[in-house]
């Protein structure tokens, strides 16, 4: 916001556009949409997230008066904290 000489100094689409696609950041995007494709990234995550579930899912069943449920997709994942632990997360 501005007032003034300083209010017609820039016109719409001057100084960038949040969402419009530069030369510069559409060569990054493809770059990284390229290298995840063919370095199988996403099968990794998906390994990798398995492992972890099964990971977590051994401690919760070690723990059980205490640990729930084991949730969430690929890397991002949680361990439910029974109310009745008598603890908080």
């Amino acid at each position: 916001m501005a007032r003034g000489e300083a209010a017609t100094t820039l016109g719409p689409g001057d100084h960038a556009s949040t969402y419009g696609g530069n030369p510069l950041a559409c060569s990054a995007a493809v770059a990284v949409a390229t290298y995840i494709s063919e370095h199988n990234l996403l099968q990794n995550v998906i390994d990798r997230g398995d492992q972890l579930s099964a990971g977590l899912a051994a401690i919760a069943s070690k723990y059980p008066s205490v640990l729930g449920d084991v949730r969430g997709w690929g890397l991002l994942k949680g361990v439910v904290v029974k109310e009745d632990a008598g603890c908080t997360a």
